[in-house]
């Protein structure tokens, strides 16, 4: 019997061995992988690669969280892995100061509200680029709408499983990123 299970094991590595191929994630590297991701209490899934084609970045240049591109690091073609991000690492805690009652005024005009449900509200950022940050109502009555602009994310644990499809290197995609940000991002490591 323990010859069977040892033979088993030794199967698996090999397998894992040879199913995990090719250069490592690092930074600068482009990633191309699937994920899901769910709320860690309740397991409702909030995104997935599933039926779509897969995410693919490079990492080092913010494309993702920070806590997320730190765990794809390392990974290979083929390799797996789920892992929880807290709230700290993720879109923080709820803050209640994000919660405001505002004049229902000309700017909902034409707008449905519904207590719930998410309207979109366009900025301009530093760079006067339209920046759109969703705007979740509370409640209304004719005069007044209460707003929460927390991140719908904010407060939660959220559980990922990611697959990596390829792990490219550093290339001419990637030279958005400077040597100084990868020598600081990997005295940082």
């Amino acid at each position: 019997m323990s010859k069977r299970i040892s033979f088993l094991v030794l199967a698996f590595v090999m397998f894992t061995s040879f199913a995990c191929t090719g250069p490592k994630a690092d930074l600068g590297s482009i990633v191309t992988f699937d994920y899901t991701g769910t709320f860690k209490k309740s397991g409702e899934e909030f995104d997935t690669t599933k039926g779509k084609k897969p995410l693919e970045v490079v990492i080092g240049n913010k494309q993702l969280l920070k806590a997320f591109e730190d765990k794809l690091l390392g990974m290979r073609k083929g390799s797996s892995k789920s892992f929880v991000l807290k709230p700290e690492e993720a879109y923080g805690a709820r803050d209640p100061k994000k919660v405001v009652e505002i004049e229902r005024d000309k700017r909902f005009t034409g707008v449905e509200l519904k207590n719930g449900s998410t309207i979109y509200a366009v900025n301009k950022d530093a760079k006067g680029n339209n920046v759109s940050t969703p705007l979740k109502i509370v409640s209304f009555t004719d005069s007044k709408v209460t707003i929460d602009y927390n991140h719908p994310l904010a407060g939660e644990e959220l559980k990922f499983k990611v697959k990596v499809v390829d792990v490219k290197p550093f290339d001419d995609r990637t030279k958005v990123l400077t040597q100084a940000d990868l020598d600081a991002a990997r005295a940082k490591k």
